[in-house]
């Protein structure tokens, strides 16, 4: 088969041709290109700074349309700032306090598992006064040495007065309830059958 740019076909007109492949004609139609104009883009602003929003070009192509319609900021800086909280989280309190932390535990000299301690148990308060760097054993006996109170559960079981886990019934009483919805029913076996009986103990 000849090639396009040989013989012949140079400077044949562009239009239909008719090109014969192993008996299998395939007519070849050369459309022009047709420059399309750049739709309108919606009118958007950073949420930030105010400034109107375009797409941009990454590596030569443009921002597409659903990206554009995702993006509220205009750059990183300002997508910082919009996502800033007013009131931080006491995740972020803590996080914070971390780069005021020595290397030393100010009450026994360890150098492990240390952490950061406020004094007036304010933990926005990162004032040098206000912070101790306290491993875990001296931070939590300083707790329990300033008012720590032991969790006390709520009730006991009404039928054995041990602690109570779920519904004033302690860890056997709520599975017999459960399972015979009477916390007092249990089996037992009787002969040679199992039969549920009651059971106060």
């Amino acid at each position: 088969m000849r090639s396009l740019s040989s013989g012949s076909w140079a400077g044949r007109k562009a239009g239909p041709t008719l090109i014969s492949l192993h008996l299998n004609p395939v007519r070849v139609i050369l459309v022009p290109v047709i420059n399309m104009k750049r739709k309108p883009e919606p009118e958007k602003h950073c949420l930030a700074c105010g400034t109107k929003l375009e797409r941009k070009r990454y590596n030569g192509r443009l921002e597409g349309w659903a990206a554009f319609a995702r993006r509220s900021y205009c750059n990183q800086q300002c997508m910082a700032k919009g996502m800033t909280q007013d009131s931080p989280t006491l995740a972020a309190l803590r996080k914070r306090a971390e780069k005021y932390r020595g290397k030393v535990c100010q009450e026994c000299g360890a150098t492990t598992n240390l952490g950061i301690h406020h004094v007036n148990s304010d933990p926005a308060d990162n004032s040098p006064e206000n912070l101790r760097t306290l491993c875990g054993t001296c931070h939590s006996r300083w707790h329990w040495q300033n008012g720590k109170q032991p969790w006390k559960r709520l009730s006991d079981c009404v039928v054995c007065g041990q602690p109570a886990l779920k519904l004033d019934l302690c860890g056997k009483h709520y599975q017999r309830f459960r399972k015979h919805g009477d916390p007092c029913l249990t089996k037992r076996k009787i002969g040679l059958s199992w039969q549920l009986v009651k059971d106060l103990g």
